[in-house]
């Protein structure tokens, strides 16, 4: 993909890493004027690849936007040829570690804070010519981490083909959310441990469960719960207690309750012709 300005100053490698500064790692501006330049020229770059992938995935929105990089903790690879023009951006890869909920092996409801893959995308006219697995191996190394350590963010069939061909990714791990997890997901070291061992979302039918929520109990909590459901103990007997002093005493009866109740009553409804 082409572009109106010269970007062989802004690639000095066949690919490089943009975090939220918006601009490439390692990159050195004389001037705050070229910053600003650069930074605008990534942008557009950015915003132009993006929309791209957006289109090749059939998405209506892009989820690669210079805007929403600025905002986060993400970053991106570029992918850059070098020619006797302007040079061609020729794909972008946008990975970030995002909390999700996802499904264990057991069907547990497990929060952990993983890698992720959230676009991929090369140009259609490089594609089939091992670009892809070139700018996906950089990104495996540049992070550490294995392809199966990756939840991949609303994967197309493509994508899938292709963790299939060169990692051997076939065995999902069901999900309710857009996100892929594959079996070596959770023997991962590159996510949070404490999150997957220690909290787990618990869903009741209580009533506290729909006014506020599912809530997430640890390790040790559960192991409680199952001591104490396991240990039989007698229930303490109900001792009623006879009222004392004035709540013992009679109450008198309520005329007017009985006359709502068209009952009898011990007062006289005559008039008393009693006079003096």
């Amino acid at each position: 993909m082409e572009f109106r300005f010269n970007m062989h100053p802004l690639f000095r490698s066949r690919i490089v890493r943009i975090n939220n500064s918006l601009l490439p790692t390692g990159f050195t501006a004389q001037s705050r004027r070229v910053a600003l330049d650069a930074t605008a020229q990534i942008s557009e770059i950015i915003n132009a690849v993006g929309s791209m992938s957006a289109q090749a995935q059939g998405l209506s929105v892009p989820v690669t936007t210079a805007q929403k990089l600025r905002n986060s903790d993400h970053h991106i690879y570029l992918m850059f040829e070098s020619n006797d023009k302007t040079g061609l951006v020729v794909g972008i890869l946008k990975v970030g570690r995002k909390s999700l909920y996802v499904f264990d092996p057991s069907g547990e409801t497990v929060n952990v804070t993983a890698p992720c893959v959230l676009d991929f995308y090369v140009h259609e006219s490089r594609q089939r010519g091992g670009l892809g697995r070139e700018l996906f191996e950089h990104m495996l190394r540049e992070e550490n981490i294995q392809p199966d350590e990756l939840a991949i963010d609303r994967p197309s069939e493509k994508l899938l083909g292709f963790l299939q061909k060169h990692y051997g990714l076939s065995k999902k791990i069901p999900q309710m959310n857009n996100f892929v997890v594959y079996e070596g997901f959770f023997a991962s070291k590159s996510h949070n441990s404490s999150d997957i061992d220690g909290r787990r979302m618990h869903i009741t039918a209580s009533p506290n469960t729909n006014l506020f929520g599912p809530t997430f109990t640890t390790t040790e909590e559960r192991r409680r719960s199952t001591s104490q459901t396991r240990t039989n103990v007698a229930p303490m007997p109900i001792i009623a207690q006879p009222p004392v002093g004035r709540y013992a005493a009679k109450r008198p009866t309520c005329s007017m309750a009985q006359i709502i109740h068209n009952s009898p009553t011990a007062v006289s409804t005559e008039p008393n012709s009693n006079f003096t």
